[in-house]
C-alpha cells in the first residue's frame, strides 16, 4: 500500500473514531490497488520520447566517435524544493533508457546575473552514458525555489502547533499543503516573475552553449549569451524540457521572452537561426497553464500557428523554433492540473513558438471505493505521483502513437489521434 494512502487511513480513523470503518477502507484500497485499473486517455498527435531524440541525432559511429547527445532540463513547480528533488524521476528515466554509466561528478552551478546579485537559484547537472558510450544524456535540474523562499516565510506561523492547535488533523495537513504551494503561483505574478524567468534563461544558456567538460562546478557564474564562442555548441544536441505544475508556465514565458529578445537584436542572428531549426520536446506534468493564464494579456502574436509554422508559408521565417511539441500529463483528480486544448494553445501561447499539443489524461493516483461505493482519490498523490507511474515514465522515454511506444501504455491507454492543420 502507498504510504500516502496509509496516512489518509490513519487520519480518517482519527476523525471517525471507528475501527471497523478504517478496516473497511483499508480492504477497499488494497483490493483496488491489487487490480490497478487506473485509466488513461490520450488525445492529440503522436509524440516522440527521449529515446527517439537520440535516433534523430548525429550517429556516434559516423562523427569521429563522438556520442549522440541529448540534453534535458527539469523545472519544478509549486511547493518547497531543494537540489536533488528530481532524484526519483532520474532513477526511473535512466532505468527505462537502460543506461548503466554515470559520471562520478555531479556539477552544481549557482546561477547569477548582474541585475540580480542575490542569486537565481541552483542548476545541478547529471551525466549518464550507455555501456557502448554511443549515447550520452545530460540532465539539468533547475531549483529556483530560493528566489521566493523569504517571501513564503510570511506564512510560517500558520504552520506552527500554536496556530494549528484548533484544527482537525486532516485539515491541518491540507492547510500546510496549501501554504506550501498556492503562494508560489501568486508570487510568480508579482515582481518575482522576472528573476524566476531569468533563472530559467540562465539554465537554458548553460544547457545550449556548453559541453559537459566546460561546465563550471561549485561556482557562482553568469552565462552570457552574447559570447559568440558559445553559439557553436547550440546545434550539437537535441533538447527537451520536463516541467511540473508552475514550472510549465515559467518555461513558456521564458521561451517566449527569449524568442522576442533574440529577434529584436540583429547581432544574435547566428543563434536565432540555429534555434529556428530546433524541435523542442516539452513534457508538462500537472500543468496549470489555463489557471495561470486568467487575467493575463494575450501574447503579441496569437491565433497564427498555421500561418507561421507551415513550411510552405511565406511567414515561416518568423518562427522561434521549428516546433514545440507539448505533451500535457494531467490526473483528473489532481486539484492543480488542467487539460490544455489546442484552441487554448493557439490563443494563449505565442504562435512563433510553433506549439503542437497532445493531452495525456492519466490516473496516477489510485481511485478507491469508500462509504457506500463513493469513489475517493488522494489529491496529494494525484498532484505528485507522475514520476512514480510506470506508464508516464515509459511515455517520456519512448513516446506514444499508433505504432509507437511501449506495450504497457499502448495496452492501458485509449488513444484518439488528431492530425495537424499544417
Amino acid at each position: 500500500m502507498h504510504k500516502k494512502h496509509f496516512f489518509i487511513l490513519v487520519i480518517l480513523g482519527l476523525l471517525t473514531g471507528c475501527t471497523s470503518i478504517s478496516k473497511g477502507i483499508t480492504a477497499a484500497i488494497m483490493e483496488s490497488e491489487a487490480k490497478d485499473d487506473r485509466q488513461c486517455w490520450i488525445t492529440g498527435r503522436s509524440f516522440e520520447g527521449l529515446d527517439d531524440l537520440f535516433k534523430a541525432e548525429v550517429d556516434g559511429n559516423s562523427s569521429g566517435g563522438a556520442p549522440a547527445m541529448l540534453k534535458v532540463m527539469l523545472v519544478h513547480g509549486i511547493g518547497t524544493h531543494v537540489p536533488g528533488y528530481s532524484r526519483h524521476m532520474l532513477d526511473g528515466l535512466i532505468a527505462e533508457l537502460g543506461f548503466k554509466n554515470t559520471d562520478e561528478t555531479v556539477k552544481t552551478i549557482e546561477l547569477s546575473h548582474p541585475e540580480f546579485p542575490d542569486g537565481l537559484g541552483v542548476l545541478t547537472v547529471h551525466r549518464y552514458m550507455n555501456l557502448e558510450r554511443t549515447r550520452e544524456i545530460l540532465f539539468y535540474e533547475l531549483t529556483w525555489d530560493s528566489i521566493v523562499e523569504e517571501e513564503k516565510k510570511l506564512l510560517d506561523f500558520d504552520n506552527t502547533i500554536e496556530a494549528s492547535s484548533r484544527r482537525a488533523p486532516f485539515n491541518h495537513t491540507m492547510k500546510t499543503f496549501i501554504n506550501d504551494t498556492v503562494p508560489d503561483a501568486l508570487i510568480y505574478n508579482t515582481r518575482y516573475r522576472d528573476p524566476i524567468q531569468r533563472s530559467f534563461g540562465q539554465s537554458m544558456c548553460w544547457m545550449l552553449s556548453e559541453k559537459w567538460k566546460n561546465l563550471p562546478n561549485n561556482e557562482r557564474r553568469h552565462c552570457d549569451i552574447r559570447r559568440k564562442d558559445l553559439w557553436s555548441q547550440i546545434d550539437d544536441s537535441n533538447i527537451a524540457i520536463i516541467s511540473h505544475s508552475l514550472g510549465s508556465r515559467i518555461s513558456f514565458d521564458s521561451l517566449e521572452e527569449a524568442g522576442v529578445n533574440l529577434n529584436q537584436d540583429p547581432s544574435y542572428h547566428v543563434v536565432r537561426d540555429k534555434l529556428k531549426e530546433k524541435q523542442i520536446q516539452f513534457y508538462m506534468l500537472s500543468n496549470q497553464l489555463p489557471l495561470l493564464q486568467t487575467g493575463r494579456r494575450l501574447p503579441e502574436v496569437h491565433d497564427e500557428v498555421g500561418a507561421i509554422c507551415d513550411t510552405e508559408s511565406d511567414r515561416y521565417g518568423e518562427r522561434f523554433f521549428k516546433k514545440l511539441q507539448i505533451v500535457a500529463f494531467s490526473d483528473p483528480n489532481d486539484l492543480f492540473s488542467y487539460v490544455v486544448k489546442p484552441s487554448f494553445i493557439n490563443r494563449n501561447i505565442d504562435s512563433r513558438l510553433c506549439p503542437a499539443v497532445t493531452n495525456v489524461v492519466i490516473e496516477v493516483a489510485h481511485v478507491s471505493k469508500l462509504f457506500g461505493g463513493q469513489a475517493f482519490s488522494n489529491p496529494l498523490e494525484a498532484h505528485t505521483g507522475y514520476e512514480a507511474d510506470s506508464r508516464v515514465l515509459k511515455m517520456l522515454v519512448s513516446g506514444f502513437g499508433r505504432s509507437h511506444g511501449q506495450e504497457e501504455p499502448r495496452a492501458r491507454c485509449d488513444f484518439i489521434e488528431t492530425f495537424p492543420d499544417y
